[in-house]
């Protein structure tokens, strides 16, 4: 039997009742018939290539705004280094730096080798002379404070006058290694590794005076 025998024979056995029909033909009223555009799919792969290119762009952007910035700054070197601690070549150029004048310890009781400038901000200078054995430091700074560093206790402390500035040496066994004063609203060490007699030290701060 062919295949449109057997479906005539089955439709001979079905009965399709008024109540039937109508409920068939309101759903064939009730279908839509247009054809349908399937939904748009965004695959996260394409979002996530859109992305990152959005993000480069802005880079891109940035870059261009601040770039030409950097490049100025970066052929202007720093005035101050390491927190504004900085070493210089020379007494003029340390005094340049600190804005102040700073002259050199003379009459040591050694023969330097090595003479260090040190601008600390624009508060102190600081000249470190050494001849690989003994060292003399010499600082001055704003202010009336004591700016020598030295937390030393010692047995011997004694007054001198230079002219109108007096000047407080401290040391140990009737010999000094610690010279503090102010003058003109600057404070002043001189400190030695070793020590020295007070007529040494007369000799030494009447360089600086």
């Amino acid at each position: 039997m062919t295949l449109s025998r057997k479906y005539d024979a089955v439709m001979e056995h079905i009965e399709v009742t008024p109540e039937m029909r109508n409920r068939i033909l309101g759903n064939i009223e009730n279908m839509d018939f247009e054809e349908k555009k399937p939904a748009k799919l965004v695959h996260f792969s394409n979002l996530k290539r859109v992305a990152t290119l959005a993000a480069c762009f802005a880079v891109m952007l940035v870059g261009a705004l601040i770039l030409p910035d950097l490049l100025h700054n970066s052929q202007e070197p720093p005035v101050m280094g390491n927190n504004g601690i900085v070493e210089v070549s020379s007494v003029e150029e340390l005094a340049e730096t600190v804005g102040f004048e700073v002259a050199e310890p003379g009459n040591l009781p050694f023969e330097p080798r090595s003479v260090i400038y040190t601008a600390y901000w624009t508060e102190m200078a600081e000249i470190t002379c050494t001849d690989g054995e003994q060292t003399a430091v010499l600082r001055k700074g704003t202010g009336a404070d004591d700016i020598s560093g030295d937390y030393n206790s010692y047995e011997l402390i004694s007054e001198i006058s230079l002219g109108d500035i007096d000047v407080t040496l401290k040391g140990n066994g009737g010999t000094y290694a610690l010279a503090i004063w102010t003058d003109g609203g600057f404070a002043y060490s001189l400190s030695l590794s070793g020590s020295a007699g007070e007529a040494e030290w007369i000799a030494m701060l009447q360089t600086i005076k």
